[in-house]
């Protein structure tokens, strides 16, 4: 099977270093283990080597935790994916990790056609089956069913409600939409931030920021790639993650009733800057 139009970029590694390749599983776990399982959840800044003061406070879009997406809203000129862009960011705001797996696209990948560095588990597979989910760093994972169930469990349903930071509160912020590629290889990505942390621990949560890239086949578009990590992590390979990630000029959405949370109730969000073209 072709590579789908959305996984022939790696539209992280503009400044993407060369880490050690780990695992989905691995890597999940040491995100559980910042959430939860250890208390050493380092300050914006403090893990690239700088400042631990936290950046500035960030203009977002649309923030809201009632399914207020509509697909008029959407900054892109295709109807079809915004009512599926909709759809998702709608599933996002209402923490429902079904409706995300059921909008997401299982692939069946031949090997002999993936680039190695950017799929891994292609060292030791012949063929690459289920969903592809990517980190901070570029690096993408095709995994099952069950372990991609159990990854949107995470990153969709364990917001920490008591969490916050110099961007709001934890409930998910959809910030826009980041175009990439253009004509049949164009997709879409979704970018949100929210803050994450284990419900079985009383440790501190912290933010995420991600993004989930939606990819068209035979008409239909779908989620064809996850990408997640800490904020903190972002900044290790991104100068600015917010205006940068994915391939910048995020656009956000339009419309969708906004739901401050309480560093934000002295002022409406904005909108990101757009950074450039892809």
């Amino acid at each position: 099977m072709r590579l789908e139009p959305g996984l022939r970029r790696r539209p992280y590694l503009r400044a993407v270093r060369r880490p050690i390749l780990v695992p989905l599983v691995a890597l999940l776990t040491v995100v559980l283990a910042a959430c939860g399982y250890q208390p050493e959840i380092e300050p914006p800044g403090a893990a690239a080597g700088g400042s631990s003061a936290p950046p500035p406070v960030a203009a977002t879009g649309p923030v809201s935790t009632t399914p207020t997406f509509a697909a008029d809203g959407c900054p892109v000129d295709e109807p079809a994916f915004c009512e599926q862009a909709a759809s998702l960011a709608n599933a996002l705001v209402l923490s429902d990790a079904d409706a995300v797996f059921d909008l997401s696209r299982r692939v069946s990948m031949n090997c002999a056609d993936l680039e190695r560095d950017v799929f891994p588990q292609c060292e030791d597979k012949g063929t690459l089956k289920g969903y592809v989910v990517g980190d901070y760093r570029g690096y993408l994972i095709v995994t099952g069913p069950v372990d991609y169930r159990r990854t949107l469990g995470f990153y969709v349903e364990a917001v920490d409600d008591e969490y916050s930071d110099e961007f709001g509160g934890a409930q998910m912020q959809i910030l826009g939409v980041s175009t990439c590629g253009k004509g049949a290889d164009t997709s879409y990505h979704l970018v949100y931030l929210v803050g994450l942390g284990d419900p079985t621990s009383t440790l501190p949560g912290a933010r995420f920021l991600g993004t989930y890239e939606l990819t068209q086949e035979h008409g239909s578009w779908a989620i064809g790639a996850t990408y997640f990590g800490l904020y903190t992590d972002w900044q290790l390979v991104l100068d600015d993650p917010l205006t940068q990630i994915a391939c910048g000029d995020i656009q956000p959405w339009v419309g969708a009733a906004p739901n401050l949370n309480p560093a934000q109730s002295e002022s409406q969000p904005t909108p990101i800057p757009a950074t450039g073209t892809t």
